[in-house]
């Protein structure tokens, strides 16, 4: 079991690592959209095994749409397109998409004619379009937020912070797993997930704060203290891994309260010793928005817009 998973975290890690690093932007793309289908299958899977229907197509249309749309209207796609094709801030695609949603959902039952649990098909459809979907777009968005720069060279500020954010977040995934099933005595919600502890809990703020204070040691060395165009502060060396880790913890417990109400223990089988990719996912999906407003409002918010625009920026990419 433990050698299956560390065979899958590393094949994964480096996966990651070139196509952040080594391949252009549109590969980025690529790989969401490539995620966003294993996780719609798996979804749908978990939906379809509790006795329920699931909208499938309807959410994959859909999820497709918001995540291209996201593409369209970020930084870094405009900062490559020609003034007259750039949105200039007048429409927001990706909201406009979520609020088409519902009614795209709601029709979908309509046409199909058969009102008996229409109500929970069209809520699980629409939670499972929110979950995969929107929650994903918040991870291109950290690495699309950042324009080219003015003689065309790549930004590489947000692929950067991904990389911490990815870092931070499975680190703490790894210092709950160690010091829980080392030192593990506390049950921390034994009702959604037996084996997460309070110990386990406390770790992975330990190994996130570390992993963290490594990389603005690093920054500080390196870059005086900068990465990409965003300074990096001993503030943000702390805040940030308690934030991500709180809402990455929180992530893992929702996904495990989805299995255990459809009674299954991982979302597949298709990554040995991991699960399935909602597995893999499920503490960065909900620490991903968390990351991305943080850096609009306390770290770019303050070097290239006002608080207050921020804020406004940040809200328009929840809603």
């Amino acid at each position: 079991m433990l050698k299956n998973r560390l065979i899958t975290g590393f094949s994964f890690a480096i996966a990651f690592l070139v196509v952040l690093f080594v391949l252009p932007a549109w590969t980025h793309l690529l790989l969401i959209f490539a995620l966003f289908a294993l996780s719609q299958l798996e979804f749908n899977d978990m939906v379809v095994r509790s006795g329920y229907k699931y909208e499938m197509i309807a959410t994959s249309i859909l999820g497709v749409l918001f995540l291209a749309a996201s593409a369209i209207e970020s930084p870094v796609v405009m900062s490559r397109m020609p003034n007259y094709l750039k949105l200039s801030g007048i429409m927001d695609l990706s909201s406009f998409v979520i609020c088409l949603a519902p009614a795209v959902l709601l029709a979908c039952g309509v046409f199909r004619r058969k009102p008996e649990h229409s109500m929970e098909t069209f809520a699980l459809s629409f939670a499972g379009f929110w979950y995969v979907a929107v929650l994903l777009g918040f991870v291109m968005r950290l690495a699309f937020e950042w324009e080219i720069y003015p003689d065309g060279r790549t930004n590489f500020t947000g692929r950067l912070f991904l990389l911490i954010f990815v870092l931070l977040v499975k680190f703490s995934d790894i210092g709950a797993y160690t010091i829980g099933s080392l030192f593990g005595k506390r049950k921390l919600i034994p009702e959604i997930s037996p084996k997460k502890s309070v110990e386990g809990l406390f770790g992975g703020y330990l190994f996130s704060i570390l992993v963290s204070l490594i990389v603005w040691i690093i920054a500080k060395k390196v870059n005086n203290g900068w990465i990409g165009d965003l300074p990096f502060h001993f503030a943000n060396a702390i805040v940030l891994p308690v934030l991500l880790t709180t809402f990455g913890v929180i992530g893992d417990l929702a996904e495990s309260l989805i299995k255990r109400s459809v009674n299954v223990k991982d979302s597949s089988s298709r990554f040995p010793g991991m699960g399935g990719i909602l597995d893999i996912l499920d503490s960065l999906l909900f620490a991903a928005p968390v990351m991305y407003i943080y850096l609009l409002i306390f770290m770019k918010g303050g070097k290239t817009v006002s608080v207050i625009e921020a804020i406004r920026q940040s809200f328009m990419s929840v809603c």
